[in-house]
């Protein structure tokens, strides 16, 4: 089985998880009243829709291009970050509101449920964080995945302990301010998820790319003697691509070594960065042109 359907079944194995316990801390949540539980499923929930974007991009990605849409379906991903991140900003809102709500009429909340519930979320936080680690370096997919699950234990903590705090001290508060503490890790990661789709759509230089440090390496490269028009952005996740025009010397384009100039800095840009997508126009000493 090739890396691309190995990682699509950890997936799988992934969203399959914390799609069903989603369902039991919500129902958790309403049943006992804990503020905490349903601020966690709401995190549980950025799980789910992170690994539901990796999987439709997964699927995306093996539709072919058209004449329409000639980088194929890639961008969808980052259409559907776009909406996660403002319907998780829009969760937050409802969580901090909520719980606003309560500290001036606090509830009865059962401690002992909510221990229980919790202990089993981070069993599944941790099952799923050991599923997607083990492909997380090959890919950003998963990699992104691992790292809603980490947070999303610490979600569960959080919810452990508002309930043994409730078990042994029956101050309800406890559970209020942890979900307070929950819904900004929701937030910090749903601010940066909405951040990351638009600087992608805004066609913005990757933020793990230096633009000068690639600069300053084409022209360093033999037989380039200046460039412009140079940007680099991302199709989707991991996928980047760079356009540019390369003056070469008039030695190069005379002796028709410009064929060579141009695979060798595109092998270049592949190795080093890791560009995969490169559109490069060669042209000749004092070249100039024409906009008219």
């Amino acid at each position: 089985m090739d890396n691309r359907h190995s990682h699509h079944r950890i997936l799988w194995w992934a969203f399959g998880l914390n799609f069903a316990f989603m369902f039991v801390e919500l129902a958790g949540g309403l049943l006992t009243g804990s503020m905490a539980l349903l601020s966690d499923a709401g995190h549980m929930f950025t799980d789910v829709g992170a690994i539901g974007l990796a999987l439709f991009a997964s699927w995306l990605a093996m539709r072919p291009k058209d004449p329409r849409r000639t980088y194929g379906y890639l961008r969808a991903e980052i259409l559907g970050a776009l909406i996660n991140g403002m319907a998780l900003i829009l969760l937050c809102g409802y969580i901090l509101v909520e719980a606003y709500r309560r500290i001036g009429n606090p509830q009865s909340i059962p401690g002992g449920p909510v221990l229980i519930i919790a202990t089993v979320g981070l069993a599944v936080n941790l099952g799923s964080a050991i599923i997607t680690r083990r492909g997380r370096k090959a890919n950003l997919n998963l990699e992104g995945a691992y790292l809603h699950m980490i947070s999303d234990a610490l979600g569960s903590v959080g919810a452990m302990v508002a309930g043994g705090v409730i078990l042994i001290t029956g101050w309800t508060l406890v559970d209020t301010l942890v979900s307070v503490f929950i819904a900004i890790l929701i937030l910090r990661g749903g601010w940066q998820l909405l951040m990351k789709a638009i600087d992608i759509l805004m066609e913005g230089t990757p933020p793990e790319i230096d633009y000068y440090q690639i600069q300053e390496a084409l022209k360093s490269q033999e037989h380039i003697i200046d460039l412009h028009d140079l940007h680099i952005w991302t199709i989707s996740s991991g996928v980047l691509a760079l356009s540019a025009h390369l003056q070469l010397t008039d030695e190069c384009v005379s002796s028709g070594h410009w064929p060579r100039c141009l695979r060798e800095t595109q092998k270049f840009l592949r190795e080093q960065w890791g560009i995969e997508h490169t559109t490069l126009q060669t042209e000749p000493p004092l070249f100039r042109e024409s906009y008219n």
